[in-house]
Formats: structure tokens, C-alpha cells, sequence
């Protein structure tokens, strides 16, 4: 069948989409995938401290995001909490009571979705991407030790990322709130006594608290989106978020943004400041027209689709890009 005419409202919104990328493309630096900045990428891969920041979109379609948990909206709705964004009604809701229901809600449709499958397309994807970060980083032949950790800082409550490595042999160890009384173990790098050398090793920071290692999810101790997250986050994750800041903050260091949308304020907050320290980041954008907060689109490099038709994973995007970067 023939393609219709796109309606008067489609013709709008694709101006305004398009606007909308012309304006952010004035002031910001778009990767253009040529071999110049695969080569500036080959380099900072080389030396610099490597850190990624998981967001929700990390997991691509082997798990929802908040916009999917749709028990959990129309729980919302029956509240009387307008829209579809959870965190947006939340934000704006001063009930305890209906908060923790919600809540409730939100628990028990998560804990739904712990069935996904390792052989899922997006996971593979991002098993890809950290196997090759891992080599990458063992090859480098002018790292200091402390540069083979790898840094993963997740807003995500599930152990995606810490099955994937357990399964594939990844040296890694996990941060999370229960760890964090005084005693967290920030600055283990492996080391293989057989090669007398270090090994890449992933640290991964659960900035938001994390499900049990059933995959389950509970209430208790984690930050759920809405009114007063900035608090709860300082007042029960404050050794992770301030490690956070401590990796970010060192020289010679780079990070790798995906899946995240920019709506947490306490980790815009911590990129701003490092980024006025010297650290350099790739925003991986899934679709061109996905928006950056103010306070950081003019001053990290946004690595957008290379096909926006036909987006796919950014953990695949990344990691053929490290890939290409790696062998030129």
C-alpha cells in the first residue's frame, strides 16, 4: 500500500521536532561518527578513567520503564494524579497515603517483570558492550591500576548488570545502601597472582537501591520517583552519591551517559560540577529529538542515532562505536 499524505497535525509535529534539533544543534557538539572523532575516542579510551551512567533506557526492551508500569498509572489516575509520567504526578502529590499505595502498586507490577531472560536482544547488547569495555581497558598497555576499575553508576533497581557479569566472568563488585555504613570497599581493583597483573574491574554503584539477588523488589530502602527525591537520596545513599562525585571529579576521566533521560536533578547537579573539572561525556541519544537538561546540553558531546528511522539499542550504538574506536 502506498505511504498516505502525513495530516496537518503531522507536518506540525515533525517542524517542531525538527526545530527543536536545529536549535540544540547550534550550541552543542554532535558526534559525526568520521575518523577523527573515533580517533579522539581511541585515545580517551586508552588512558582515561572509564564511568558509565545507566538509566532506565539501559535495558532497552528486555524490561519497562516507568512509562510502562501501566497498573501503577492507572493507579495514579484513580488517585487523581493527572498524566502518564510518574514521576511528574508523584512531584506534585503531598499524600502520604496515597504515595504509599502507590507505591505498592508500583512494587508488586515491578516485581511482574523479573522473569526477563539474559537471552533478550538489549541485554546481549549491553552484555556486548561491557565485555568489549573490558577488554578495551585490559589491553591498554599505559593504564595506572587504578584507571582498570570501571565505574557503572545505575538509577536502575534490577541486577541486569550484575548477572551479566557474574555469567561471563567480569571481575565486579556491588555498592548499594546496605553496604554503605562506613565500610564500602570504593577502591578494590582486581589482580591476577598466576599474570602478576591488574584486571578490569567493574564497580556498580546503585545509586537508587536495589532489588534482592531473587530479583525482587521491596520498598524499603529504595528512592521512588516523586516529591523529595533529592532529600532521600542525600539522606540514604549519601556515601555512594558522594563516591559519585569523587570518580567524576578526577583528571582524566570520561563518561558514558545511556538510557537516562535527565530528570534527576542530584546527578545533573554532580556533571555539571565535574564537567567544569575536565571530565568529558557521551550522551547517547536513541532518537535525535530526545532533549538534554539546559544545564548540560552545550557542554557534552551528544552522540546521536546514526539512522533515526530505524533506532536501535544505545548500548549497541556504543559499543560498535568502541569497537571501531579500538582498532583503527
Amino acid at each position: 500500500m502506498p505511504e498516505s499524505e502525513p495530516t496537518t497535525s503531522e507536518e506540525e509535529k515533525d517542524v517542531s521536532s525538527q526545530d527543536a534539533i536545529e536549535s540544540q544543534e547550534k550550541d552543542t557538539v554532535r558526534f559525526d561518527y568520521e575518523e577523527e572523532s573515533l580517533l579522539t575516542l581511541r585515545k580517551i579510551l586508552g588512558s582515561c578513567s572509564i564511568n558509565f551512567l545507566f538509566g532506565a533506557g539501559v535495558n532497552g526492551r528486555a524490561f519497562p520503564s516507568f512509562g510502562g508500569f501501566s497498573q501503577t498509572i492507572n493507579h495514579m489516575h484513580e488517585k487523581g494524579l493527572k498524566g502518564d509520567n510518574i514521576e511528574t504526578a508523584l512531584a506534585h502529590n503531598t499524600n502520604e497515603t496515597i504515595r504509599s499505595g502507590i507505591l505498592d502498586t508500583f512494587v508488586y507490577e515491578y516485581n511482574g517483570h523479573c522473569g526477563y531472560s539474559l537471552g533478550n536482544e538489549s541485554i546481549i547488547n549491553l552484555k556486548d558492550l561491557l565485555i568489549n569495555t573490558s577488554r578495551i581497558v585490559g589491553k591498554a598497555e599505559n593504564r595506572h591500576p587504578e584507571s582498570k576499575r570501571i565505574n557503572i553508576f545505575t538509577l536502575n533497581y534490577d541486577r541486569i548488570v550484575e548477572e551479566i557479569s557474574e555469567e561471563n566472568g567480569l571481575f565486579n563488585y556491588i555498592i548499594t545502601q546496605e553496604k554503605s555504613i562506613g565500610h564500602l570497599p570504593f577502591n578494590v581493583i582486581g589482580y591476577d597472582t598466576l599474570t602478576h597483573a591488574f584486571v578490569p574491574t567493574f564497580c556498580v554503584y546503585k545509586l537508587h537501591g536495589s532489588v534482592a539477588t531473587d530479583r525482587k523488589l521491596s520498598k524499603d530502602n529504595i528512592v521512588f520517583p516523586g516529591q523529595d527525591k533529592l532529600g532521600s537520596v542525600i539522606s540514604h545513599f549519601y556515601e555512594t552519591l558522594f563516591a559519585m562525585k569523587g570518580e567524576l571529579l578526577k583528571k582524566n576521566s570520561v563518561l558514558f551517559v545511556i538510557g537516562y533521560s535527565g530528570g534527576d536533578d542530584h546527578v545533573n547537579g554532580i556533571i555539571s560540577d565535574a564537567l567544569t573539572n575536565g571530565l568529558t561525556v557521551y550522551w547517547l541519544q536513541y532518537k535525535s529529538i530526545e532533549k538534554l537538561p539546559p544545564t548540560l546540553a552545550n557542554n557534552v558531546v551528544i552522540v546521536p542515532p546514526q539512522n533515526d528511522e530505524k533506532p536501535q539499542d544505545t548500548t549497541k550504538t556504543l559499543g560498535s562505536l568502541l569497537k571501531r574506536a579500538s582498532v583503527l
